[in-house]
């Protein structure tokens, strides 16, 4: 796809701006999954070490852009259109054992997201039809995925006004009916454990979301993808400060396994149905990212994505019944894990290039 950028007075067209949003959006909308929509996420990396956090949100964002980007520069560079061919890369001959841990923690994340549906219409309409969000969430992320990679980028445009109008209002709220902020106190070894938190939030989202990553950077140029980088890691940043900001002023809702919804709820009925959505909606694109990434390495195997996406998520809906807070508890920081070993890969792979590159240059 061929991108034209250019200066105007100092800015970008706005063909090439919006462009470097809709990268942006893919970045913010791959992340915001049940946990990050949810507030559980956020509370469990970031707001439970008291002030400490602010500092690593501002880290996180930092990391965000610049693995970000380089993802994108790395796919651009090796026209990534697999995952088999992004793994070959970063891990050559043990490239099929790290397609193995890949497709198995993005298994893992799916089954989250659909647990985190089920969760999500539990806390706000507390009827039977919970039970069967998962499906429908399942059964809408199989029909996205089939309309191909361009359309699925796309769905990613919703999510970001949305979500930063949900948080924004809940914000507002918390700010309006709160006595006051109650900020726990953090220790010297809760700093140090926050920051192993904050970079194993950054690498597990990422590791995650790489491949879609992978693919998008090498539609766009370099400059529309720092651009976007910067988008998307600016989103989420304000949307992890609104969120943590919101939980100290209704401190309750940490014990909830969705803090934002449960401060949605708590507003009115109609701020709950309304939270509910949007939060579902963030579900949805973050599930259909994950559902294209496996049957897109499964296809290579079975020949027939469409078959693929929905074995897929048969097993993930199975693998859901654990249920959404312990999937984020107990398996969250374990694949975090391996989205470190997964980033300094690209990171060292991505520098090696540089340098040859300018070793030809000199």
């Amino acid at each position: 796809m061929k991108c034209n950028y250019s200066f105007k007075r100092g800015g970008m067209k706005a063909k090439s701006l919006g462009k470097a949003v809709l990268v942006g959006a893919v970045m913010f909308g791959s992340i915001v999954g049940a946990g990050f929509a949810s507030g559980k996420e956020v509370w469990f990396y970031f707001a439970q070490f008291g002030w400490v956090c602010f500092p690593m949100i501002i880290l996180a964002g930092v990391l965000l852009f610049a693995l970000g980007y380089i993802f994108l520069e790395f796919g651009k560079k090796y026209g990534i259109k697999s995952v088999q061919e992004m793994n070959s890369k970063l891990f050559g001959r043990f490239g099929t054992v790290a397609e193995i841990i890949f497709i198995f923690s993005n298994f893992i994340l799916l089954s989250a997201m659909f647990a985190g549906a089920n969760s999500l219409f539990d806390i706000v309409i507390s009827q039977d039809f919970y039970r069967f969000a998962s499906v429908i969430t399942a059964i809408i992320a199989v029909i996205i995925s089939w309309l191909g990679f361009e359309k699925m980028v796309k769905v990613n445009l919703i999510v970001v006004p949305a979500m930063v109008l949900i948080i924004a209002v809940a914000f507002v709220f918390c700010l309006s009916t709160s006595s006051g902020i109650t900020i726990p106190m953090t220790s010297g070894i809760e700093s140090i454990t926050s920051l192993v938190f904050c970079v194993l939030y950054v690498c597990s989202n990422l590791f995650f979301a790489g491949f879609i990553f992978a693919r998008l950077g090498g539609q766009h140029s370099k400059k529309i993808n720092l651009a976007g980088s910067a988008i998307g890691a600016t989103f989420m940043v304000l949307c992890l400060i609104g969120m943590v900001i919101s939980i100290y002023l209704n401190p309750y809702s940490s014990m909830s396994d969705m803090p934002l919804v449960y401060i949605a709820s708590s507003a009115s009925d109609i701020f709950g149905i309304i939270t509910l959505i949007v939060v579902w909606i963030g579900i949805a694109t973050t599930a259909v990212s994950l559902v294209y990434t496996i049957s897109a390495w499964l296809e290579r195997y079975t020949h027939s994505f469409k078959i693929c996406s929905i074995v897929v998520c048969i097993i993930c809906l199975i693998i859901s019944g654990l249920g959404f807070g312990a999937i984020v508890n107990y398996c969250y920081p374990v694949l975090g894990m391996f989205g470190v070993i997964f980033m300094v890969r690209m990171v060292y792979i991505s520098y090696k290039a540089k340098k040859r590159k300018l070793a030809k240059q000199g």
